[in-house]
């Protein structure tokens, strides 16, 4: 049974989703969809990484957030990735993970993600469409909440999140990396479609 947070971001990504007369709902990425977005900046150097799961839909780099969101829905997100069923088994060395998101503009986002019973209990193996709901459903989540409070201002006004701004249409996973430190980390690397921050501004203006 899906959740009623779930519900709402099923909800809110439908009615965030704006398309023109002679076009539709497109579930895989060209290589000029991937040209035309901007990297959400880290803050850490490349040196920090020591494991890197990328994600591919349709032959390019990324996987739209909402359409992960609508595949969900009908238990069928794995539909999002070129090789759902690519053992991750690794990468299990515990029953959780911890999980942190570095968003422009926000306190960093900080939680432990819990593995799948199954995985924990031996009984399958840990699968890449098994990681990128865990992380997908975590960042919309937190996408979700900071658009509804509206307490929360964004420092960082071009990386704002919010109708009318940042939505679930514009964002693409493109992987999560494990950044060493005291606690290691899992950390989704995120895209943001150009159009999001409108045709005026340049690369440059968003750093």
């Amino acid at each position: 049974m899906r959740s009623h947070i779930l519900d709402r971001l099923v909800s809110w990504s439908q009615s965030s989703m704006t398309l023109s007369n002679n076009s539709s709902a497109r579930p895989f990425l060209s290589w000029d969809d991937a040209l035309a977005r901007v990297p959400v900046p880290l803050p850490f150097s490349p040196e920090c990484i020591v494991k890197t799961v990328s994600f591919r839909s349709g032959g390019s780099h990324g996987v739209s957030l909402e359409e992960w969101i609508r595949l969900y829905e009908k238990g069928k997100s794995h539909l999002c990735l070129d090789d759902p069923e690519d053992s991750l088994e690794e990468l299990v060395i515990d029953s959780q993970i911890l999980y942190q998101c570095r968003w422009p503009g926000y306190d960093a986002h900080t939680c432990y993600i819990p593995m799948p019973e199954h995985v924990v209990e031996g009984l399958a193996v840990f699968k890449k469409s098994e990681l990128l709901d865990m992380v997908c459903q975590t960042l919309a989540r937190w996408i979700l909440a900071i658009t509804r409070c509206k307490q929360i201002e964004c420092r960082e006004p071009n990386w704002a999140i919010g109708l009318g701004w940042i939505t679930f249409k514009h964002i693409y996973v493109v992987s999560v990396v494990e950044v060493q430190g005291y606690l290691p980390k899992w950390v989704p690397i995120v895209e943001v479609d150009a159009e999001a921050f409108g045709l005026s501004r340049t690369f440059d203006d968003l750093y």
